[in-house]
């Protein structure tokens, strides 16, 4: 019995220590890959700043593709765990029993965890590590889309068609490109929005400000799609008759 409570502890000492050694690395990867972008970092400098030797990192991952690839799973789960901590998913048969309030509380709430994560401040991990992406992208970028982009593009694009009904599915994916475009431009031209805005950086309650001004403009678009223009009648406008 002693023997096999040896063994025991010897091997939780085993796998604890090498889930501590798997966390550092992901925990040191994540920081570079947000600093330097996929292409900029090595994976020597991700060991070093684990404080681990270079043969961990292919022994607990395998290549900087994975070790990538595990850094933004992590960060999709957090993501996904924010949403649902603020309320801000639901699913298909939530959804049908929303009244239109609350499915606009739902829309605003979905637009500021992305301008939060997008700008903060501070801008987020995730933020950081996706502007990267776009502007340098990876052999990544096809699953990155698949298995975070579209699912949450798919799930505001659901809001959307319960918001306004009488769009049709390409109306409602092209509402939900320009509620993300919004929200993505704040994060793309930060440094000249910060000199035209006077501030060193975005304040505190930008984001919650920020999501209200997208989500009411978004709907004003919305409903514009939704009723669209009489066309003037063929050959122009109607002549007064004389009186």
């Amino acid at each position: 019995m002693h023997g096999w409570n040896s063994c025991f502890k010897r091997l939780f000492v085993i796998q604890t220590g090498a889930r501590a050694t798997k966390d550092r690395l992901l925990t040191a990867a994540a920081a570079l890959f947000a600093e330097r972008g996929f292409h900029g970092t090595k994976i020597r400098d991700i060991a070093a700043r684990a404080k681990v030797n270079l043969a961990a990192g292919h022994y607990h991952y395998g290549s900087k593709k994975a070790l990538y690839l595990a850094v933004l799973r992590a960060q999709f789960a957090e993501i996904r765990a924010i949403l649902a901590a603020r309320g801000a998913t639901r699913s298909p048969s939530e959804l049908a029993r929303l009244g239109r309030r609350e499915l606009v509380d739902l829309l605003r709430a979905r637009v500021r965890v992305m301008l939060e994560m997008l700008i903060g401040p501070p801008p987020g991990l995730h933020g950081t590590l996706m502007q990267r992406e776009m502007c340098d992208p990876s052999e990544a970028l096809p699953v990155i889309v698949e298995e975070f982009i579209r699912p949450i593009m798919r799930e505001m694009g659901a809001i959307v068609a319960h918001v306004a009904p009488e769009l049709d599915p390409d109306a409602v994916e092209r509402c939900v490109r320009s509620v993300t475009g919004q929200a993505l431009f704040y994060s793309f031209v930060t440094p000249a929005m910060l000199l035209i805005l006077g501030l060193p950086a975005y304040p505190r309650g930008f984001a919650r400000e920020l999501a209200s001004h997208i989500t009411a403009f978004s709907l004003g678009g919305m409903a514009r799609l939704a009723s669209p223009p009489r066309r003037p009648p063929v050959g122009g406008r109607r002549r007064r008759h004389a009186t």
